[in-house]
C-alpha cells in the first residue's frame, strides 16, 4: 500500500513539474516556487588539473567535479570538487558558481585564506574546460579539461559533509 502510495505520489510530482516547465505561462511566471540549473552542466565530470608558471605549491591532478542545482538559484549551480590520490576522491571544496546556459559559461570569483581568484568555465556538449586566475593581476595559474562521466566511472564520492566552502 505505502509502495504504491509513494510511487503514484512521485508520479504526480514528476507530472506537475513536467507541465510546469513545458508551459510557457507557468515558466514565466512570478509565483513560480523555484527554477533549477539546466541539466547541460549538472552531472559528474572527470579530467585533468595542469599547474600553469612556475609554482612550487602547485600539483597537477586528476579532478572529479560534480556540478549540483540549487533550488531557488536558477542561474547558480554548486561545485563539488575532488581530486584522485590512490585511487580515492578527496575533497577540495564546494563553491558556487554563476552560469550562463546561452554562452555556456560558468564562473566564480572566490577568496579563501591570502588566495583571492576567479574560475572561468566553458562547456560544449559532454567536454569543459576551464582556467584558474589570481586576482587582481590576472595571473593564470591552472587549466582545467575535463569530459562527463557516470559516477559509476569515478572513485566513490565523499559525504558532502567532509566539504568546505560556500
Amino acid at each position: 500500500m505505502i509502495n504504491h502510495l509513494t510511487h503514484t505520489f512521485f508520479r504526480a510530482l514528476l507530472i506537475s513539474a513536467l507541465v510546469y516547465s513545458w508551459s510557457p505561462s507557468l515558466g514565466q511566471s512570478a509565483a513560480a516556487p523555484f527554477r533549477l540549473a539546466s541539466p547541460s552542466v549538472l552531472g559528474t565530470w572527470k579530467g585533468e588539473s595542469i599547474c600553469v608558471g612556475n609554482r612550487s605549491a602547485c600539483k597537477n591532478e586528476v579532478v572529479v567535479y560534480r556540478f549540483e542545482a540549487v533550488p531557488g538559484k536558477a542561474d547558480v549551480v554548486l561545485l563539488l570538487a575532488d581530486k584522485i590520490i590512490e585511487g580515492q576522491r578527496v575533497p577540495m571544496g564546494k563553491l558556487e558558481f554563476q552560469y550562463n546556459e546561452a554562452k555556456g559559461e560558468l564562473s566564480c570569483e572566490f577568496t579563501k585564506n591570502q588566495t583571492h581568484g576567479l574560475w572561468q568555465f566553458t562547456v560544449s556538449g559532454d567536454a569543459m574546460e576551464g582556467r584558474l586566475v589570481l586576482l587582481p593581476g590576472r595571473d593564470l595559474v591552472r587549466l582545467v579539461k575535463v569530459k562527463r562521466v557516470g559516477e559509476g566511472d569515478v572513485p566513490r564520492a565523499p559525504n558532502r559533509d567532509m566539504y568546505e566552502g560556500v
